[in-house]
């Protein structure tokens, strides 16, 4: 059961799927890609709605660096003057006169006829307005977008503008509008009220094919069609009604399709470790299972620099990660763990990706190499026995005859548990010892300094990111890198907790978020950042967690995409029985 349905409150997994019924876009994600429902086009520099304008920058005035660091304009400063979109114009600011930078400017334009399910229109000062909502509740969503936008207002009534701050460049820029909130409804209100208010987080109002009808604890929210939907003339939804009934786990959930009791399971509700079992189902004709591997994976990160600096790592150099990565068979686990339906990813762009570049280096399961590279890098079998630890022989930071023993952190539930037991007895075949820590994900990723992941102070630690319609680069950046403000850029808020820093590797992924899609460019920078990625080797992606959804054997209308951030994303278009073809 979600505890909120209010857009900026955190949405759960569960809640995400439910407010595909309320709301229909504003975009859609299809194969990595926005598909634009409610916005007439996406905004591009070759149609006019995108563009740089130059703006007047005093000294002292606060502006994004040729690195995309804030900095107040001052002598010495590197800057990329109106005009400049790359390095080799940028100039060093001499501290006198002001000076004209690019300010990147963005405008969406709604489709007519949409309207909100009491009938009044969807506007873009709904749009203005709920920018305001998250810029009141920073940093709750997206605040990397809420702390580059210079201006957000509404041209006219369909039309809204973004405004960049001078220097800022992006390749996201198609998505920094900020989904319509119905103002008329909600503006008497505190954005910090909106969290808890029923009229917000339990009973949103929406321009999508349903209404939220009632929302009964602890058992299910049912929901109705929605007249006012602007896809109505289409026929859309099929349905008048929908039911949303939560389940105590994934048994349960199964149990119930199969009684008739529900007509579709999604991710929310099915874990996938039921994989094998609802493909056994299938072939019975009790169900029909849809899978594919989704856009989070799982990944080992090294811990490389600790945040005590005098404190050695076993994985400062690159040969001893790539050695683990060779020692590791994460193939089992693909097999094992998912049935074979999962993949063991090369970096953190996933094969379906269409930025994937299939020329990295690969890790295959070969530990006679990599105990070679161990042995190289001054960690020997000193007893020829591979069932007790390698020693140190000659390496940095390290005491002759130190054992190759780390502690190996992950969570405590049982996929990972069973992953982590795959790596520990894997890394004993090269004569390197693993305890194993399974700690909560409170404990495991609390941020630091205390924190041991995100304070940086662990060896090795397996947990979970995600990849958007972007790949994220910036995961693994020398400014991500958490430790105490200003040193590090982003405080303890940091995602690198590997300590992992490249300046050709930041040089690449900057490259990459500063030109635009479709450009030779933009995917030579993409390319060439995971191919550095996986050359050092910051963590090693285990493998991808799997998207699953069962429905009744007559159900159709269910199109998964890997990148959509719900099964349901056109659930207005589901169907049943004598209707399906």
């Amino acid at each position: 059961e979600p505890k909120s349905l209010f857009l900026y409150g955190n949405p759960s997994k569960t809640a995400l799927s439910i407010l595909e019924a309320v709301y229909d876009g504003p975009y859609d994600r299809r194969n990595f890609d926005l598909q634009p429902v409610i916005i007439e086009s996406k905004p591009s520099f070759e149609n006019g709605s995108a563009k740089f304008e130059a703006v007047q920058v005093s000294p002292g005035d606060l502006i994004l660096d040729k690195d995309g660091n804030w900095v107040n304009l001052g002598e010495g400063v590197l800057y990329r003057p109106s005009g400049c979109q790359g390095d080799e114009c940028v100039q060093a600011y001499s501290g006198s006169e002001p000076v004209l930078i690019d300010s990147l400017v963005v405008r969406f334009k709604l489709i007519p006829g949409v309207v909100w399910s009491d009938g009044a229109p969807v506007t873009a000062h709904d749009s203005v307005y709920s920018f305001g909502v998250a810029k009141s509740l920073y940093p709750n969503y997206r605040p990397e977008l809420v702390v580059h936008t210079s201006a957000y207002q509404a041209i006219d009534d369909t039309t809204v503008e973004w405004r960049g701050v001078p220097g800022y460049q992006s390749s996201l820029y198609q998505s920094f509008f900020f989904s319509p909130l119905p103002s008329h409804l909600w503006g008497s209100l505190e954005p910090e009220d909106l969290l808890s208010a029923e009229i917000s987080s339990r009973m949103p109002v929406g321009w999508g094919p349903y209404v939220v009808d009632t929302w009964v604890t602890g058992d299910h929210i049912s929901l109705r069609k929605n007249n006012a939907y602007f896809r109505a003339v289409e026929g859309l939804p099929n349905f008048d009604n929908l039911v949303f009934r939560f389940m105590d786990n994934s048994d349960e959930a199964v149990s119930a399709l199969l009684a008739g009791e529900c007509d579709l399971a999604d991710e929310s509700a099915i874990g996938e470790s039921q994989a094998t079992a609802l493909r056994t189902l299938q072939t019975e004709g009790k169900l029909v299972v849809s899978i594919q591997p989704g856009t989070a994976w799982e990944q080992a990160v090294f811990g490389i620099v600790h945040s005590d600096i005098q404190q050695p790592s076993f994985f400062g150099i690159k040969e001893v990660r790539q050695a683990v990565a060779m020692c590791i068979d994460r193939q089992k686990v693909v097999e094992d763990e998912f049935a074979g339906l999962s993949v063991a990813p090369d970096s953190y762009v996933l094969p379906t990706h269409p930025l994937y570049n299939p020329d990295v280096k690969r890790y295959e399961f070969n530990p006679a190499a990599a105990n070679d590279l161990l042995t190289a890098a001054g960690w020997l079998d000193a007893d020829s026995d591979p069932a007790t630890a390698r020693v140190s022989a000659g390496v940095p930071g390290f005491v002759n005859g130190t054992p190759f023993q780390f502690a190996y952190l992950t969570s405590g539930d049982g996929e990972r548990q069973r992953v982590a037991q795959v790596v520990k007895d894997s890394l004993a075949q090269c004569g390197i010892e693993v305890d194993l820590v399974l700690q909560s994900w409170e404990e495991l990723l609390a941020a630091g300094p205390d924190g041991p992941v995100f304070g940086r102070n662990f060896d090795m630690a397996q947990f979970g990111w995600y990849t958007s319609t972007e790949p994220p680069c910036s995961l693994y950046t020398s400014a991500e890198v958490p430790g105490p403000y200003p040193t590090a850029p982003k405080g303890w808020g940091g995602a690198n907790a590997s300590g992992f820093s490249s300046p050709e590797f930041d040089q690449a992924c900057r490259e990459a978020f500063s030109l635009f899609p479709g450009s030779a460019a933009y995917q030579e920078a993409h390319f060439k950042a995971q191919e550095i990625f996986a050359e050092e080797l910051p963590s090693l992606p285990l493998y991808v967690h799997l998207k699953l959804v069962a429905t009744r054997p007559d159900f159709c209308g269910l199109e998964m995409d890997p990148s959509s951030l719900s099964a349901l994303w056109n659930l207005e278009a589901f169907e049943y029985g004598e209707s399906c073809p």
